[in-house]
């Protein structure tokens, strides 16, 4: 029994790791995806195996068990990230409209909208990366973006048609 704690220490510390790279840096699940196909393709049929030969399948089920928690806090970490970057670009979209109607263009950059429209220009989710805004107005075609699966699925809202496009 002493050598239980040990057995859970490195599940844990890694998949601390797994989750800090997959929800906070890459931001898009690719590793949980490949957790998911580790514990259906390799855990738990040993867990299986081990239960059969009368051992123990604690340990694989501890990491079932552990590593299953990352991939959901991923996926979970991911999803209220994109609903909290919706609702800022959502934000973003009805100041960038007021300051068109107020000025007659919009603006160059979501810079000019600093400090009379905005205090500062917001993140659009809380992640190390893919966690700006685009804003391109170029030659008469304004559009805002955001990265909801990086380094492609951008969400774009383009003004003069008024409406939210999936781009990737």
């Amino acid at each position: 029994m002493e050598h239980q704690p040990n057995t859970m220490k490195k599940p844990i510390i890694t998949g601390a790791i797994f989750f800090i790279l997959d929800a906070l840096v890459i931001n898009q699940g690719a590793i949980s995806l490949f957790l998911i196909f580790t514990i259906i393709l390799w855990w738990l049929p040993k867990s299986a195996f081990k239960k059969y030969t009368k051992q123990s399948p604690k340990e694989e089920l501890t990491k079932i068990l552990i590593y299953g928690f990352i991939v959901i806090a991923v996926f979970t970490s991911n999803s209220i990230n994109n609903k909290i970057a919706q609702n800022r670009a959502n934000d973003l979209v009805l100041i960038i409209e007021n300051f068109h109607q107020v000025t007659g263009d919009y603006p160059k950059t979501l810079n000019n909208l600093v400090p009379l429209y905005l205090p500062k220009v917001p993140q659009a989710k809380y992640t190390l990366s893919f966690n700006s805004f685009k804003y391109i107005n170029d030659e008469g075609s304004v559009s805002l973006f955001y990265h909801a699966i990086p380094p492609f699925g951008r969400p774009t809202y383009v003004f003069d048609r008024k409406e939210w496009i999936y781009l990737d």
